[in-house]
């Protein structure tokens, strides 16, 4: 039953509700509309799920602010994801979109949406988490105090040479999988003309990607799960979850075009998962980091040799 009594705070859990319920009406307008009428609708509907959203996590925080002082008050991250990606979302449709300052196909727009992205992780937990106190960056991994800059790097080596090798297998399984499926493996490198194409598309794929992701799915959601479920529970539920997120995007001319590239991705990213997530309670940000740039960085010049 949906009721407020008893809530820590009523009156924001139900204004997240009343906000959360308006800004998916409007959305679903806004894409059902006509093109003139369209972008308005869906800045408001993205604007107030935005408002709900933040509304119904800073309500988590308050009322998980009586746990024990070891258990995590924070919001949920499966929130706390949604809020980032529709922050995201506004960024890129204003600068892609509505603006059209940059081509998303080119490797500029490409750097672009991936900032945009990871300025919605950024500051959905530093604004939600961080400042909450719910956790502290030193709890999600990251060095402090006088860290030594060899602990640092014996820690990124770490997480590259655990990722690495395991590029050839995913890779094989990605073929497997595809020939099975019938689906081709998804390609989402822009098309390179210039070294200045190339060094975006580095900076894209290789470095803001990874350190926005690491940030968001081992450093936050990661280490809030550990201090629910120890660290095997996170351990699986991180890695399910950044696989399930990494099919969000997918898409096909067909249902079954589309549920083929979905399962596709999510075989392929969630080893991935256990990984970094492995290498992440190991030996910190810094090695889940350095692992997933070493990922992607093997997977970029793999397809720059195969073109």
């Amino acid at each position: 039953m949906f009721s407020l009594e008893g809530r820590a705070a009523p009156g924001l859990y139900l204004m997240a509700w009343l906000l959360c319920g308006a800004g998916i009406a409007l959305a679903f307008i806004g894409i059902s509309a006509v093109p003139g009428a369209r972008i308005p609708f869906l800045l408001a509907g993205l604007l107030c799920l935005t408002s709900g959203l933040a509304s119904a996590a800073g309500y988590q925080v308050l009322a998980r602010s009586g746990r024990d002082s070891e258990a995590y008050r924070g919001p949920s991250p499966v929130l706390a994801f949604a809020l980032a990606a529709i922050i995201g979302l506004l960024l890129n449709g204003l600068l892609l979109g509505q603006l059209a300052l940059f081509d998303p196909a080119a490797p500029a727009g490409l750097l672009v949406g991936l900032l945009g992205v990871a300025l919605g992780y950024v500051a959905t937990i530093v604004l939600l988490v961080v400042r909450t106190g719910a956790l502290r960056w030193s709890e999600m991994g990251w060095p402090s105090g006088q860290a030594r800059l060899a602990r640092l790097s014996r820690d990124a080596l770490f997480g590259a040479v655990v990722t690495v090798p395991a590029v050839l297998p995913v890779l094989l399984l990605a073929g497997l999988l595809a020939t099975l499926l019938g689906v081709a493996p998804t390609d989402r490198i822009p098309l390179i003309a210039t070294r200045l194409d190339a060094l975006l598309v580095v900076a894209a794929f290789a470095v803001v990607a990874p350190v926005g992701e690491e940030l968001f799915f081992r450093g936050f959601a990661q280490s809030a799960w550990q201090r629910d479920l120890g660290p095997r529970g996170a351990l699986i539920r991180g890695a399910f979850f950044f696989a399930i997120v990494h099919i969000l995007n997918q898409t096909g001319t067909t249902f079954a075009q589309a549920a083929g590239g979905a399962l596709l991705q999510f075989a392929v990213i969630l080893p991935l998962g256990f990984i970094l997530g492995w290498a992440f309670q190991r030996h910190g940000i810094a090695a889940s980091i350095a692992g997933h740039v070493a990922y992607n960085g093997t997977l970029l010049l793999l397809a720059a040799m195969a073109r």
